[in-house]
């Protein structure tokens, strides 16, 4: 009989062993779980519970299982157990193992290495960790004259990026992106948007007239503040490009790198076009569309990607969606504008 057949008989004797008696030393002492007595392995683990199978029956219904497959017996009247030949008993074996290896898991749980004994251990609350935004790196970046409080700073982003290509005049968008945080002073925000918009030399915002911490600003300065800032990531989700201004490249700095876009405008006499050429941190796709109208390229891994649309119509708004795999983030929008 070859090894394996031999580790089955050995399994099959442990499973079907009778319950273990009392045992004692030569002397007199009785064995304890602790002690040993010369023997190691799974001699020593037997003395340890009492087997919880009723032997005598586990090895009748063995007996019957044999019997039904037909499996021939040896010299000594017991069944020839041959790899290969017992299918019917497979299950059986397994379903005495699985019951023997729990008893004895339920009656000498295992241990940790740094553990004695079995020990309970309280449940604590685990602080769900809110992983670090993919497109925020980039307003820090913001030509700011005072920083803006991260939160502040994250809700206009998203407000920002759900406007920039909604076909609204500017002015508009900058007090669509803000009024949220000053919802009981539209006419105000109307008003100073109208002034941060203007050039710089006509603007009532020097740097001067800021404080270093947007907490101690008064409610008018961090209105205005917001609303530059608002300006500011617009003004970083727009390409605008036109036949003077045929290209137009922007950065934009993520968690997981460095996003690079280039928008080229073709003019041709058959085939105007507008390009967006892309260098990825990682893997990712572009989606570029206008109306029913779109494009899309991706990859798995970081590199260079395009995507492109014909027929541009001036005035027009493109919208750029731009999305890193295995990332569960919003994608970054950006607004694509062909001008004559």
């Amino acid at each position: 009989m070859n090894s394996n057949s031999e580790a089955l008989q050995d399994l099959f004797a442990w499973l079907l062993q009778a319950p273990p008696t009392d045992a004692s030393n030569p002397d007199g002492e009785s064995s304890s779980p602790g002690k040993t007595t010369g023997n190691e392995g799974i001699e020593d683990l037997e003395l340890t519970y009492s087997d919880p199978l009723d032997s005598e029956e586990v090895s009748r219904l063995f007996s019957n299982c044999i019997a039904s497959e037909g499996i021939p017996l040896d010299e000594q009247g017991g069944q020839q157990l041959k790899l290969g030949e017992i299918p019917a008993v497979q299950d059986r074996f397994f379903s005495l193992l699985k019951r023997q290896l729990k008893t004895e898991i339920q009656r000498t749980p295992p241990l940790f290495p740094w553990e004695s004994d079995v020990l309970e251990y309280p449940d604590y609350l685990i602080e769900e960790q809110v992983p670090e935004r993919l497109w925020t790196a980039q307003l820090h970046k913001l030509n700011l004259p005072t920083r803006l409080p991260e939160n502040i700073l994250t809700q206009l982003f998203d407000r920002c990026a759900e406007l920039v290509d909604s076909g609204l005049r500017e002015g508009a968008k900058l007090v669509r992106a803000v009024e949220a945080l000053f919802p009981d002073d539209l006419q105000a925000l109307n008003y100073w948007a109208d002034l941060v918009l203007r050039p710089a030399p006509r603007s009532p915002r020097p740097e001067t007239d800021f404080p270093e911490a947007y907490e101690s600003a008064t409610p008018t300065q961090q209105m205005v503040l917001s609303l530059m800032a608002a300006r500011e990531i617009i003004g970083n989700l727009t390409l605008n490009v036109s036949p003077s201004q045929h290209k137009q490249e922007r950065q934009w700095l993520t968690a997981v790198g460095m996003l690079t876009l280039e928008v080229e405008y073709r003019l041709t006499e058959h085939f105007p076009s507008l390009r967006v050429a892309s260098q990825l941190p990682c893997g990712g796709s572009l989606v570029f569309r206008c109306g029913q109208s779109q494009a899309t390229a991706q990859r798995p891994d970081p590199g260079y990607l395009s995507v492109e649309v014909f027929d541009p119509q001036p005035g027009q708004v493109y919208s750029l969606e731009v999305r890193f795999h295995n990332l569960d983030q919003k994608p970054l929008i950006l607004a694509v504008c062909p001008t004559n």
